[in-house]
C-alpha cells in the first residue's frame, strides 16, 4: 500500500492528467470552430480569442485533487 505522500502525489498526477484532457478536447473542438468558421467566411479576432480554451492553473490542480481525494476519504 501507498504511504500517504504517494497516494497525494499520485492523486495530484491524476488531476492534472484529468485538466489535460479536459484542455486537450477543447483545443480540438476549438479548431474545428474555426475551421468551420474559416469555411464560412466568419472568422476573425473576436472568435479566435472566445473559442480558445482557458489554461488551467496551479489552484484548479489542487481543487481537482481535493475532488478526487473525497473519494479516497469514503469508506
Amino acid at each position: 500500500m501507498a504511504n500517504p505522500y504517494e497516494l497525494r502525489f499520485e492523486i495530484l498526477k491524476m488531476a492534472r492528467e484529468y485538466l489535460q484532457d479536459q484542455t486537450s478536447t477543447s483545443e480540438n473542438h476549438a479548431e474545428k470552430a474555426w475551421d468551420l468558421a474559416l469555411e464560412e467566411g466568419n472568422a476573425n479576432m473576436d472568435l479566435y480569442y472566445n473559442l480558445r480554451p482557458i489554461a488551467y492553473s496551479v489552484n484548479d490542480i489542487k481543487k481537482k485533487a481535493e475532488e478526487l481525494y473525497q473519494f479516497v476519504e469514503k469508506k
